[in-house]
């Protein structure tokens, strides 16, 4: 059995101003380095060591993970980009269309203004999560991806999850990958020391 660690990355200048920040990117900030220490520290009072480290290409993510496992080299992997916002990028967060009632994301909202359904988001970050997984040998994997990355994924594969529950930066969601399923057990916010197991 694997472990896969897939993770927010920290605060960045974006969020503090309240833009969009899919493909566009924008540096941590003082505070979301400081988060992605904390993360560190996280995995070191648990024991965890991880034998190969991964993030999306963006800056933000990267920066993330080698702060988190500064010992590691970071391999770099597009599928696990944030999603696209389109013509919404870097603009600011208020001009978002509104969810559907009822819906916990875009969906496909996006869509008509050059973006991405949440939905390929997800196959496109479980595609790149599995061609990895089915070939490492590895116990235990760090990979550093983005909110909506994340939360596409848990859509994708129709993954119960509690309401409650959001990905602030570095936040954790463990997951097992046993005879090639994917097994989301547990949520963590390393920021706040909250553990959820699912």
């Amino acid at each position: 059995m694997t472990k896969l660690y897939l993770m927010r990355h920290g605060e960045t200048l974006f969020n503090t101003q309240k833009r969009v920040q899919g493909w566009c990117d924008s540096p941590l900030t003082a505070k979301g380095i400081e988060q992605a220490k904390i993360a560190h520290a996280w995995f070191e009072g648990k024991g965890i060591r991880f034998e190969e480290v991964y993030s999306s290409t963006q800056e933000r993510a990267c920066d993330t993970a080698k702060i988190v496992a500064p010992s590691q080299n970071v391999t770099q992997l597009k599928g696990l980009k944030e999603m696209s916002f389109g013509q919404f990028e870097a603009q600011p967060e208020m001009l978002l269309p509104k969810f559907r009632q009822g819906a916990r994301s875009f969906e496909d909202l996006l869509v008509p203004f050059g973006g991405e359904d949440i939905y390929q988001v997800g196959h496109r970050v479980y595609d790149t999560l599995k061609s990895v997984l089915d070939e490492t040998e590895a116990k235990n994997l760090l990979m550093v991806s983005h909110g909506a990355a994340l939360w596409g994924l848990i859509q994708y594969l129709d993954l119960p999850f509690p309401e409650s529950v959001r990905f602030g930066n570095c936040n954790i969601c463990i997951y097992e990958y046993r005879f090639g399923e994917l097994v989301l057990s547990g949520v963590v916010d390393p920021i706040e020391n909250v553990e959820v197991a699912l």
